[in-house]
């Protein structure tokens, strides 16, 4: 690897690091906001529950700061949320047990096709062995 790839590298690392980071900003930032209002609450209030200021609230519903794990916990129990529930991209589908079974059944099917195929190539190859 020459040093130009290094360094492309390390730039394509950061943007995708930058993106991901901006994008869980805003979702934290989205989610406080809007379970925040579906309990009709105020930033004052919500800031008082969590004993947080006010700017720093505001600071993180409009994307300028990040959260301390103390923060996040405030926050999720004034929300009456679970700390990751608040980082969850809510236009996101969570996989359900029924989407994780069918894909371990896939997988399962996958793996013995797998092993079908090793063993015909083994097989073969040991033919072609005794042959000579």
């Amino acid at each position: 690897m020459s040093t130009n790839d290094i360094n492309v590298y390390f730039i394509y690392m950061s943007d995708v690091y930058e993106t991901e980071n901006d994008y869980l900003r805003k979702t934290l930032s989205n989610n406080i906001r809007k379970f925040r209002q579906e309990l009709h609450l105020t930033q004052e209030l919500l800031a008082e529950n969590a004993d947080l200021s006010l700017s720093y609230l505001a600071d993180i519903e409009h994307c300028r700061t990040w959260v301390s794990d103390k923060t996040l916990i405030k926050l999720s129990k004034s929300l009456h949320k679970k700390p990751y529930e608040l980082l969850i991209d809510s236009n996101e589908t969570i996989p359900t047990k029924t989407d994780l079974h069918v894909v371990s059944e896939i997988v399962a099917n996958e793996k013995k096709e797998i092993i079908k195929t090793v063993s015909a190539i083994c097989d073969t190859t040991l033919q072609n062995i005794l042959k000579v």
